[in-house]
């Protein structure tokens, strides 16, 4: 199969029990890293945020949002049940990649029936998500290919979701991430959930820095397990070309405590803090491209499969594992 790299195709099975149970100083310089304020209407590049969402709303808005019913159905069962066991056994478990045998254009596909439960600003199928994305920053940076297929497969660990991957539920897959493995931020959107998480007591995972170091950089931390975190190690683990800020755009653009809140900033290094000016620019573009105008999907496409034989290799060898019988995780 031409293009074609490895996910992981095996579904998990993790007993509920182990679900439910589990084991600032900034300096001033850094303060203004992450600003706490709005974008503003007309950023120094020349991208305009928009008044609105998709439903005429205000974006990100956990409180008065059309789809609330759903987000707030989401994020409960995502807070409670990401715990650091959780975490480092379920990303221990798909990083090895060794189940399956996909091209990443194929991949895309599948999230054309597949709507983020978490997001309060849109209920396009993620494929519209992806390609939104990827036309914005493609309009305002038409030099930097890199940033048009960050964009195009930033959310692409969504393929969770589906029936080849396992069928995760949507608090396994979906929603803002964050540290695990230490104290859970005020910032984090609907922290009160936090309470009923095993770890909110875990005198081990409840300080301030908890298992880390202050300085230990980003790639030491566990995040709560996700799309995010799946993406960023299939496109390492298949070679990717893309820049070292496209991976961490991946790895963290749902990480919204810190570039957006300026939480856990304490966590990141020198590396970390370049990094996070190119998730700072992509967020825009993920954030404020969402709307119901759909992109022709045939259209475009060539053009972005160019860009995945540019930058990734063009065949990859694996073992197809697809077995019932595994069982896969629970839905609470």
């Amino acid at each position: 199969m031409t293009g074609a790299f490895q996910w992981y195709l095996s579904l998990l099975c993790l007993p509920c029990s182990e679900f439910l149970s589990g084991n600032k100083m900034i300096a001033v310089e850094n303060q203004a890293l992450v600003s706490k304020n709005a974008i503003p209407k007309e950023a120094s590049d020349g991208f305009t945020v928009p008044e609105s969402n998709a439903f005429g709303q205000s974006f990100r808005d956990y409180e008065a949002s059309v789809r609330l019913s759903i987000v707030e159905n989401t994020y409960p069962l995502n807070h409670i049940n990401q715990t650091y066991d959780f975490v480092k056994r379920t990303r221990e478990e798909y990083a090895k990649l060794n189940k399956a045998e996909m091209s990443i254009w194929e991949a895309i596909e599948l999230l054309d029936s597949f709507v983020d439960e978490s997001d309060p600003d849109l209920d396009e199928p993620q494929i519209q998500h992806l390609l939104q994305s990827a036309e914005a920053i493609r309009k305002d940076y038409p030099n930097e290919d890199w940033l048009h297929l960050t964009a195009l497969i930033h959310d692409l660990g969504k393929v969770l979701f589906h029936s080849k991957f396992g069928s995760l539920p949507q608090w396994a897959v979906t929603g803002d991430t964050h540290p695990v493995g230490c104290a859970f931020d005020e910032s984090i959107v609907y922290h009160k959930y936090f309470k009923e998480n095993p770890d909110y007591n875990n005198p081990a995972y409840n300080t301030k820095l908890g298992i880390y170091s202050e300085g230990c950089g980003l790639e030491n931390v566990l995040m709560s397990w996700g799309h995010d975190d799946y993406m960023y190690m299939v496109a390492k683990a298949n070679g990717t070309t893309l820049p070292p800020a496209a991976l961490f755009a991946i790895r963290y653009h749902s990480f919204y405590p810190l570039h957006k809140e300026g939480a856990y900033q304490y966590l990141m290094n020198e590396e970390d803090r370049e990094n996070l000016k190119w998730v700072q620019t992509f967020n825009k573009y993920d954030l404020y491209s969402k709307s119901n105008v759909r992109i022709d999907v045939e259209k475009v496409k060539p053009y972005y499969e160019s860009l995945i034989k540019k930058y990734f290799p063009e065949k990859t060898q694996m073992v197809i594992l697809e077995d019932p019988a595994l069982g896969c995780l629970p839905y609470f």
